[in-house]
């Protein structure tokens, strides 16, 4: 997939209290992720490779403490937006603190929720597992829109994870349920409180 870029991370996660820089390469785009010391955030920096003076870069910051999962049954993600079912939009497998915070999805609701990364997968082919040629994506929410056919949700993708590797992780990712089935089996989206990045990485998954 054409959104997909392979990592190359010229660093690791940050060390608390200190600040760290990582570049992600691929395709037309460069990535250099910038980890502030306060809140778990991420700077994420999108350069325009068709630029010499580095002209054109786009700056997102998102917070690790938290990620979408968006399970959405036959979808490519090879646009720039698809649309998940308005009664399955953050009203199941979110706890009730993030329910009331955010799935009002009024404008401050949808600014708090672009500053959180995301898992981006088609629903599994199998009960609870799936094959090794199906593909979740990691990436980040870039705006959220209320239509009246479901919410339309404009993302962006960094990279490809296979998605059996989050079947495995489903424990750790705060996506469990019978092994026979868990929640990349059902057409949602849901907010989680758990650090992402950090539980994919002790999975040996490098994202960033």
């Amino acid at each position: 997939m054409s959104d997909s870029l392979p990592v190359n991370s010229s660093g690791n996660l940050p060390v608390p209290g200190k600040a760290a820089e990582i570049t992600v390469s691929g395709g037309n785009n460069n990535f250099v992720a910038h980890a502030d010391t306060v809140e778990n955030n991420i700077t994420v920096m999108l350069n325009d490779l068709r630029s010499r003076r580095g002209e054109n870069r786009a700056r997102i910051t998102f917070n690790t403490d938290f990620y979408h999962l968006f399970v959405i049954l036959g979808e490519k993600f090879e646009d720039n937006y698809f649309l998940v079912p308005k009664d399955r939009a953050l009203t199941e497998s979110t706890n009730d603190e993030l329910k009331s915070k955010y799935a009002s999805l009024t404008p401050e609701a949808i600014e708090g929720l672009k500053r959180y990364p995301a898992i981006f997968a088609d629903e599994n082919h199998s009960y609870g597992k799936t094959d090794d040629a199906q593909d979740a994506y990691f990436g980040f929410v870039k705006d959220v829109k209320i239509q009246d056919n479901g919410i339309k949700i404009y993302y962006t993708i960094i990279t490809a994870i296979p998605q059996q590797i989050l079947n495995e992780q489903c424990f750790e990712l705060g996506i469990g349920g019978a092994r026979s089935f868990n929640e990349l089996n059902r057409t949602h989206w849901a907010l989680k409180q758990i650090n992402l990045i950090e539980a994919l990485q002790k999975a040996g998954v490098q994202i960033i």
